[in-house]
């Protein structure tokens, strides 16, 4: 299936009806990025896989707006990393709309890793950089934001996010809204850990389907 021009003028018209939706400030520039995002996006179908077949007709309602939908849980903080980024999702909406967050994007695939530092060349984004292993890997990790938007449980993604967490950092974790017995497995540990949890239940702009954010924060 080809881009064609038709196609791109109506991912812009949605993307542009969901930010007015979330209240989300933009320009040209930034329709722009998104744009190039979504022509980089079909360069590579076929090739790797980075999202759905279904979901290339619908990319600003799935993953950009979806994606975008945390900003105003973002905004006060400076280092973020984003684990098992994959397509660039929530990392690199986000980073359009708030360019001034330095972004660590772990994504241990290499062609998928590949895919994003040639995304992020062609974006002209600055402050941000592709780690293509494990994060659990990951040495010097003191990021005062963490977001995690499809790399599993959060009973087995606790270790990690410990390991790399600023002290008074907050992780974001995009969830279903049955997240409650998710939650219950991992209570324990969150507890021994001590994570404060938040859970915000949320609808996508335009599809209006269920999401839910789970904010932990250490206290």
């Amino acid at each position: 299936m080809q881009l064609k021009e038709n196609d791109i003028a109506k991912e812009i018209a949605e993307l542009e009806r969901g930010l007015k939706i979330l209240n989300i400030a933009y320009n040209k520039s930034v329709l722009r990025k998104f744009q190039k995002y979504i022509e980089i996006l079909y360069q590579y179908k076929g090739k790797i896989h980075l999202i759905s077949h279904q979901d290339y007709s619908r990319i600003s309602k799935r993953h950009f707006l979806t994606s975008l939908i945390s900003l105003p849980y973002i905004k006060n903080h400076n280092y973020a990393c984003d684990i098992g980024t994959g397509a660039g999702f929530p990392s690199i909406p986000l980073k359009i709309l708030c360019p001034r967050i330095n972004f660590t994007l772990f994504e241990s695939k290499k062609k998928k890793a590949e895919f994003l530092k040639r995304l992020i060349d062609e974006l002209d984004l600055s402050e941000i950089k592709v780690i293509d292993s494990r994060a659990e890997d990951y040495e010097s990790g003191n990021f005062d934001l963490i977001l995690i938007k499809a790399a599993g449980k959060i009973k087995k993604l606790i270790k990690v996010i410990d390991l790399l967490l600023a002290p008074n950092g907050c992780v974001i974790l995009y969830k279903s809204h049955k997240i409650k017995n998710e939650m219950k497995i991992g209570e324990k540990e969150l507890k021994k850990r001590r994570f404060e949890v938040q859970v915000e239940k949320l609808v996508t702009p335009i599809e209006n389907l269920p999401l839910a954010l789970v904010i932990l924060k250490k206290v």
